[in-house]
């Protein structure tokens, strides 16, 4: 009876796909994690004024770099943060005004604090001012010299003058120390340090940020004014502010979100690739009789998807060779060279037969389909087909 032949089936749509489902996840992985890359180089970053979490042109971003190249580690904190730094810890306070009187007499407790920036409460005399006033000078910019006994000042060696200023005189100064003098009695730079504590206003605070911080001494001026602990506290008042016993805003790092976020990113796209894969073939007892020619396709999907042409290649071979053993008349227990004998007898190229039956597999679909055809063109040699 002549073997009916098989006709080779084109791969569908949804078995190329399958079949490239691996490559498709890794390039999907790829282009999600270099999404998140960029994502993630943008967050942690805020617009807020003075802030050093501001790279841009009103944050204080350079300064904060600086310091921590310097070994100053600095941090922001809340309100009730601030109220609590320690000695070895200088606050920051950007903006006191904005500070609630509660809020304000808490801070003065502390060792070391530095007050930037009276914009908002120029021609007034606070609480922490003690004794100086917050004034705007009109006259016009103009580099100034430190002039006082201050050493701070004196690394800054020059400043140009601005709007802002802290007014004063030697009756009203009260143990400051009053620098770079302007026009009516007006400094750009005030000091204090007795009994423990140190404290500094810089009322422009023009001078921290990072399209102004290489002008002048400014830069000179922070680092020595903040700088002088291994610790910095920068706190950024706000309105809504309170010494309530919630917990501090600085514990909340910029970076848990997104770190977050593409956690559970991965651990999803680890679900699918995990929940997708094929586990080993489990042979079982089938409720219903299933035809041998679906089988045979269902079998034959599976090895195509799996790219196993070394095994397809060896149930070929094997077929064919018991076929061929069948018509030579050779037993199912022989052994491998009595059938070389019995082709080489039938007067066909051993050579051939054995690079048919026993050669090397084949590495790709095309050389798969050549084999099959050259097995079955050797049968029907051998059955005279």
């Amino acid at each position: 009876m002549k073997s009916r032949q098989v006709a080779i089936v084109t791969p569908t749509a949804r078995e190329r796909f399958s079949a490239a489902r691996p490559m498709l996840l890794l390039i999907a992985v790829t282009v999600i994690a270099l999404i998140g890359s960029a994502f993630l180089s943008q967050m942690g970053y805020n617009n807020a004024p003075v802030g050093i979490r501001n790279k841009h042109g009103d944050g204080a971003r350079a300064l904060a770099q600086v310091l921590g190249d310097h070994g100053v580690s600095v941090r922001e904190v809340g309100a009730k943060g601030a109220s609590e730094v320690g000695d070895d810890t200088t606050l920051v306070v950007i903006f006191p005004a904005r500070m609630s009187d509660s809020i304000a007499k808490a801070v003065e407790t502390r060792a070391n604090v530095v007050y930037v920036g009276l914009e908002e409460e120029y021609d007034s005399s606070a609480p922490y001012l003690d004794g100086l006033r917050a004034k705007r000078d009109w006259h016009s910019s103009r580099v100034v010299t430190a002039r006082c006994n201050s050493e701070t000042a004196a690394r800054a060696q020059s400043l140009t003058s601005s709007a802002y200023a802290v007014g004063g005189s030697a009756s009203s100064a009260n143990g400051w120390a009053l620098c770079f003098p302007g026009e009516d009695d007006t400094y750009a730079y005030a000091e204090k340090a007795e009994s423990g504590h140190f404290r500094a206003i810089i009322p422009d605070s023009l001078r921290l940020r990072n399209r102004a911080i290489t002008d002048e001494g400014n830069a000179a001026l922070a680092i020595n004014a903040i700088g002088r602990t291994s610790k910095v506290a920068w706190y950024s008042p706000q309105k809504t502010d309170s010494l309530g016993h919630g917990k501090d805003d600085s514990a909340e790092a910029p970076y848990l979100a997104p770190a977050f976020l593409l956690t559970i990113g991965a651990c999803l796209i680890a679900a699918i690739a995990r929940g997708r894969r094929l586990g080993p073939l489990t042979p079982e007892k089938l409720p219903i009789e299933v035809p041998a020619s679906e089988t045979v396709i269902g079998k034959a999907r599976l090895m195509r998807s799996q790219r196993a042409y070394e095994h397809a290649a060896t149930a070929l071979r094997s077929a064919s060779a018991t076929r061929i053993a069948t018509a030579l008349g050779v037993a199912h227990t022989g052994d491998r060279e009595a059938l070389i004998r019995a082709i080489e007898q039938r007067g066909l190229l051993t050579s051939r037969s054995t690079a048919l039956l026993w050669g090397p597999a084949p590495t790709s679909e095309k050389e798969l389909i050549r084999l099959a055809h050259d097995l079955d063109a050797l049968e029907k040699e051998i059955r005279h087909d």
